[in-house]
């Protein structure tokens, strides 16, 4: 029975999603998430970028001071 209700929860929120979608003046969230994904690529890879150099000069420093 919980299971049920939870389908049919679910596809109540798929095609209440998919109408309000398709209505005039909708925003368009896959638009959004494509450009969103691309610059949260960027910053990550820049961050990783960041703490990858700050660990290479940290092993640096302790190696020259042994």
């Amino acid at each position: 029975m919980k299971t049920l209700l939870t389908l049919t929860i679910l596809t109540a929120t798929f095609l209440f999603g998919y109408n309000l979608g398709r209505s005039p003046g909708s925003p368009d969230v896959v638009g959004w998430l494509r450009d969103t994904s691309s610059k949260a690529y960027v910053v990550g890879k820049d961050v990783v970028a960041a703490v990858s150099e700050k660990s290479k000069s940290m092993m640096g420093s302790e190696e020259s001071s042994q």
